[in-house]
């Protein structure tokens, strides 16, 4: 299945952001920067990826989710994978 909605240039650019904090905590260890900034950016990036986690999550229940109960197909199962990948986020 592909990915529902229709912004891409949006995820994608989100994703960029994302890749640009990794590499700067990368550069932050190697650098050997203090331990509280470190964490700090972590906490960035970490969010970050909860941020885009959450804008495919909702346009998949916009789109997929939302299109298989209209048409009653395979709906408890769809559901049964939303519960699943929530309960991953919620942890």
């Amino acid at each position: 299945m592909a990915l529902c909605g229709d912004d891409h240039p949006k995820l994608i650019a989100r994703i960029n952001r994302i890749e640009g904090q990794v590499r700067g905590l990368k550069k932050m260890v190697e650098e050997d920067r203090d331990c509280m900034q470190v964490l700090k950016q972590t906490a960035a990036a970490q969010g970050a990826l909860r941020s885009l986690g959450a804008m495919i999550l909702e346009d998949h229940l916009k789109g997929c989710v939302a299109n298989a109960i209209q048409q009653q197909d395979h709906e408890a199962e769809i559901i049964g994978e939303v519960v699943d990948i929530f309960n991953k986020f919620s942890k």
